[in-house]
């Protein structure tokens, strides 16, 4: 019997799962539909520079999937939040996941909407 002031409702399952590879180099991502009807293939995903860079020269701060928009990569100095496996900089792990996940304004990364 559910608790007082419960609703009884059905579970429902999510439509598309979303499967995260944190790298120490490139963050794999992607959105899988709960019962595929094919397999999943590597092309399914987003592969995505997992390090957050500022250029030395105009300060612009370059997050994962923005470093495609660089155009002098000899002035950047990169931060990696993953050093032997380990996260070792949630700041900055957290603002790329951030910025990856749920930035619907910026680059071609995965969006996912919470």
């Amino acid at each position: 019997m559910p608790p007082k002031g419960s609703k009884k409702s059905s579970a429902t399952l999510p439509q598309q799962t979303l499967i995260l590879d944190n790298g120490a180099y490139t963050l794999k991502a992607g959105l899988l539909p709960t019962h595929p009807s094919k397999p999943p293939t590597y092309s399914d995903c987003s592969v995505l520079p997992n390090c957050i860079a500022r250029s030395t020269r105009d300060k612009r701060v370059y997050v994962a999937s923005e470093l495609s928009k660089c155009v002098d990569f000899g002035e950047l100095a990169f931060r990696r939040p993953v050093e032997k496996g380990f996260i070792v900089n949630w700041e900055a792990e957290r603002a790329i996941w951030e910025h990856e996940f749920l930035d619907a304004g910026a680059g071609e990364g995965l969006r996912v909407a919470v």
